[in-house]
């Protein structure tokens, strides 16, 4: 598996917010975000950089970060363009490891996950995945209209709308003032900011 970085934290983002995690950050992604010029991850975009890594010891690096029962997170890039997903999240759960997918929604998750988080990429209509624990949007203007296709016709237990980072500066205030909008027009989403650049952990 091609791999951008791996390091341990907390989980800074949605319902697992506070929760060690071990990180594995895939490397490479096909998809044309339409949120913001910049990705958030740069580095992990191109499928030539990073580092094969085998499942077995990246698991293993895990087992030993987290503990038994401890929770990895694989992300990207986009990790389900990794012709070896399903063989690490198996790899993973043989150390009885939970498994934290977060992905675009682009491509469908068939490997068995514990918690998935999706970011959307693209519209609701264009997505591969309808159901995930958690939807994840990056709020960067949308209009209402926009997030309610997302809320009615993806299936989630928590949506979540996050402040988009951009230069050190997020526009949380605009963010949290839409969460109480789309709230006073019937919708449950609730704010999630990026708790770990608070922190100052990564």
């Amino acid at each position: 598996m091609r791999i951008s970085e791996t390091f341990h934290s907390i989980q800074g983002e949605g319902h697992l917010t506070g929760k060690p995690m071990f990180f594995i950050r895939a490397q490479g992604c096909a998809v044309k975000c339409p949120i913001r010029e910049i990705c958030d991850q740069p580095e992990s975009l191109g499928f030539k950089g990073g580092e094969e890594t085998r499942a077995e010891a990246l698991a293993e690096q895990a087992l030993q970060a987290v503990g038994p029962r401890g929770w990895v997170c694989i992300t990207g890039g986009e990790p389900l363009e990794q012709p070896d997903f399903d063989e690490l999240v198996a790899e993973c759960r043989r150390r009885g490891l939970y498994i934290n997918v977060q992905t675009s929604g682009t491509h469908r998750v068939n490997a068995p996950w514990d918690w998935c988080t999706v970011s959307p990429k693209a519209a609701v209509d264009q997505l591969e995945m309808n159901f995930a624990q958690e939807l994840k949007v990056i709020y960067t203007g949308q209009a209402v209209a926009t997030l309610r296709e997302y809320y009615e016709k993806f299936s989630a237990w928590n949506y979540y709308l996050q402040p988009c980072w951009r230069d050190g500066a997020s526009n949380q205030a605009a963010t949290l003032e839409m969460v109480y909008r789309l709230n006073r027009e019937g919708m449950q989403w609730e704010f999630s900011a990026q708790w770990h650049k608070f922190l100052g952990v990564k």
